[in-house]
């Protein structure tokens, strides 16, 4: 019960900031949109480069195998969410007037997600912690620009490795691992807002990140027995300087 409870204050927080967030965008907009024009000539240059920070929060859609009562005691596995950070590269392409090819990479991401057995006379917690280096290519589409704003979609394929992988840690039946595949395929979409200021544009961004087929690293102990497929997935809000 603790760590459901830890969870849900958790979700809160993170919740809490997207709020915060929300309303910062909000505020930002009406005072860009009653500014004078900054930075006329950006959208006429080809490349431009930048950071982000990042706020996510990690979460895993879990599959059990039809018999996984028949493993052990077993009666029930939950997924525990919690919020983790980020940091990473932007490079961006202009491919016309509204679009534009974005890399963003290398951004390493820290995301921690827990999995909750409850055995018949006892609870296992088992930690799903991970160090992502990722790479994604995102099609970027964009709004008219009204004087110092305009709005936009991305989408596109994703691209991860997990430096911190837990696939050659020690295990046993005492000692629970669950470990996910070290390299992983998906894509993620998203909305977003530029904004510009004096010198440089910022974009603060929502999107959801999916993978592509089962990630489950497989052993022989019941703790991933009992598993069917794991899909990891992020909700991450970003805050973009170009």
């Amino acid at each position: 019960m603790y760590h459901l409870h830890r969870s849900k204050i958790d979700s809160v927080k993170f919740y809490n900031r997207y709020i915060i967030c929300i309303l910062a965008i909000v505020l930002l907009h009406n005072i860009a949109t009653k500014a004078q024009p900054n930075l006329p000539q950006y959208d006429a240059k080809k490349v431009h480069f930048g950071f982000t920070l990042a706020t996510n929060i990690g979460r895993m859609q879990v599959e059990t195998r039809p018999d996984f009562l028949a493993v052990d005691s077993l009666r029930n596995v939950s997924v525990v969410n919690f919020p983790g950070i980020g940091l990473g590269a932007i490079t961006n392409f202009k491919l016309g007037k509204y679009w534009d090819i974005r890399l963003m990479a290398p951004v390493i991401s820290f995301v921690q997600r827990n999995l909750v057995y409850d055995f018949d006379n006892s609870q296992k917690v088992v930690k799903v912690e991970s160090a992502y280096c990722d790479g994604s290519l995102l099609i970027k589409y964009k709004s008219e620009r009204r004087k110092n704003t305009r709005a936009y979609v991305v989408a596109g394929p994703r691209f991860s490795f997990d430096f911190g992988s837990t696939k050659d840690r020690t295990r046993g039946y005492q000692n629970p691992v669950v470990s996910l595949n070290p390299i992983t395929f998906g894509w993620e979409a998203g909305v977003g807002m530029d904004i510009y200021f004096e010198y440089f544009k910022f974009s603060p961004e929502i999107k959801t990140c999916q993978t592509f087929g089962n990630a489950l690293f497989r052993d022989n102990y019941p703790y991933t027995q009992s598993l069917e497929a794991v899909y990891p997935q992020l909700i991450q809000i970003s805050l973009h300087f170009e």
